[in-house]
């Protein structure tokens, strides 16, 4: 105890100094963790570091299945359970056969193209933490993915991880797993909103019932014999945050993630070894397959589906690294003396290297983007874009809305009770759906495409309003040559002076304008010019009349 104790104080110590310095120059966490495990001695025996790094992921996969939200995910859920499927599939087969050209064995070969096939929906989400919040297509796009990838290595976990491979106790592990994820779908459905109630708002009882959730999930995880992580899993998905009131348990989720990020990842990068030729040369293999190939492949999957290049694109780079699932397996497999040590070390190196990569690649996504689109092989989705897409031909002085979620459908609005010719442009094609239904004008693509510009008619609009609060696209929307008006949105303040300065006629701070709004209704109140009646009154009918408007608008923008 003693040993872990120091263990666990050497880690956060050396952590923290370097997190400092990496927050001077705004570099991402993941790859200092890893740094930092690369540079500690080893800490604890090799036993206890992947005991360790079995916790540090299960609660890490806890954290994940609680910010799933189904209900978010359901507009992309065909396109996202082709692409995981697909993927899956083709860099499985991809890694095998790598595998046995390495002259690896079939069950070493399967381990290894498991490793190639499955993302880290850890990693990937990290990166991409904004975007999932205000809702993007490819946020939706990645985490859904991810969920689905999951699942997907959930059971591959507890095929291989039975005593042994005969059908029964394949079939036992499978059951067993199965039952922790039904009873996890019943609690949530049936059970945690009645536990919500009894806590009677009290912060301490909303934290420890969540933490009593997952210990007794964990706990029943151990008495059925499988995996842990499928234990925290299942505890994850039992837990909806969509309730009011949930500000003390998405804090303390957020407490205990970062507390086992620092555990896992550097935990992880403690576990790469001096590597052989040999071990160099799989892990290098498998890096190719999983930073270049798996991205290629995702693009085209998604531009079959229907997607523009950007968001294909941005979707990939979300994919681009080893799955925490998969080193699951691979300490397990190592801890049962199934899995060669040459390949477990190969595939630990390979994790490290791709969780550090994948953040080079989500810093410089744009970059990659615009690299990936000067090639016409990645641009076939333009012709099924043009088949979604209508715009009047000779359509002039109309105003061009991108974005039609919660602002953009108010926007619509006005301008069609103002009689104004409007353009709707979005990439999300079941919020494109519901614009195709009130307007006759559209246009299906990614705002920062010329092309969705030309057929938008940008050059002949009198006004630009984009809803979306991404400073790239308000930077870019200010940089096109056109007579027409800009109006953007930004979060901050600061954000919002710099956009003035580049030259947009308006910048919507949604909570800048919800103070100033209050502080009218203050002023009023105290000067006597408005009654607490009236005052509650108004309000009340402004707020019925924006959910009415909200449950025209669809489901996803509520």
């Amino acid at each position: 105890m003693t040993d872990l104790l120091g263990a666990l104080g050497l880690i956060f110590v050396v952590s923290a100094v370097l997190l400092v310095v990496a927050h001077q120059f705004s570099i991402p966490v993941v790859p200092v963790y890893i740094i930092t495990g690369l540079m500690l001695p080893p800490l604890v025996g090799q036993d206890l570091t992947l005991e360790l790094a079995q916790w540090g992921i299960a609660f890490l996969v806890f954290v994940f299945g609680v910010n799933v939200e189904p209900t978010r995910l359901e507009a992309v859920t065909g396109d996202s359970e082709f692409v995981a499927a697909e993927s899956v599939l083709i860099l499985g087969g991809f890694g095998y056969g790598a595998a046995l050209l390495l002259g690896l064995d079939a069950l070493n070969a399967i381990y290894f193209s498991i490793a190639a096939a499955l993302s880290s929906s850890l990693v990937g989400q990290d990166l991409i933490r904004r975007e999932i919040y205000i809702n993007l297509l490819y946020g939706r796009l990645v985490q859904s993915v991810h969920f689905i990838q999951d699942l997907i290595a959930i059971v591959l976990i507890l095929v291989l991880s039975a005593s042994v491979f005969t059908p029964d106790a394949i079939a036992a592990a499978l059951g067993y797993g199965v039952l922790l994820l039904l009873i996890a779908v019943v609690v949530r459905v049936y059970l945690f909103g009645t536990l919500i109630r009894l806590s009677g708002g009290s912060d301490e009882l909303l934290i420890l019932t969540a933490i009593g959730m997952l210990i007794g999930f964990i706990i029943g995880s151990e008495l059925a014999g499988v995996s842990i992580a499928i234990g925290a899993f299942a505890a994850g998905l039992a837990i909806t945050k969509e309730f009011t009131q949930n500000l003390a348990l998405l804090n303390g989720l957020d407490s205990l993630e970062s507390f086992f990020s620092a555990i896992f990842f550097v935990v992880l990068g403690s576990l790469v070894t001096v590597p052989t030729l040999d071990v160099v040369i799989v892990a290098a293999t498998l890096i190719v397959l999983i930073a270049i190939l798996k991205p290629i492949v995702t693009i085209y999957l998604l531009l079959y589906r229907g997607y523009e290049t950007r968001t294909a694109c941005l979707t990939s780079f979300s994919l681009d690294q080893v799955s925490e699932f998969s080193l699951i397996i691979a300490i397990q497999a190592f801890i049962l003396g199934r899995i060669a040590p040459d390949i477990f070390q190969a595939i630990i190196l390979a994790s490290a290297v791709t969780m550090i990569t994948s953040t080079a690649t989500k810093q410089f996504e744009e970059e990659l983007y615009r690299f990936i689109s000067r090639y016409p092989i990645f641009t076939s989705a333009h012709e099924k874009m043009a088949e979604q897409s209508n715009v009047e031909s000779d359509l002039s002085d109309h105003i061009v809305l991108i974005g039609y979620g919660k602002l953009g459908t108010q926007v619509g609005k006005v301008c069609h009770e103002l009689e104004e010719d409007l353009v709707v442009v979005d990439h999300d094609p079941d919020q494109l759906a519901w614009a195709r239904r009130e307007h006759s004008n559209y246009v299906f693509g990614d705002a920062m495409d010329p092309e969705t510009w030309q057929r938008a008619g940008i050059d002949s609009c009198r006004l630009i309003y984009s809803t979306v609060p991404d400073r790239r696209l308000s930077e870019r929307l200010l940089e096109i040559e056109t007579e027409a008006d800009v109006i953007v949105r930004a979060d901050r303040t600061d954000e919002a002076l710099d956009l003035f300065e580049q030259g947009a006629a308006y910048v919507n701070v949604p909570d800048f304008l919800a103070s100033e709004r209050l502080t009218d209704t203050v002023r009023d109140l105290l000067a006597g010019e408005r009654t607490t009646e009236t005052l509650r009154d108004d309000g009340t009918a402004s707020l019925r009349d924006t959910q009415v408007d909200l449950q025209e608008a669809g489901p996803w923008n509520r």
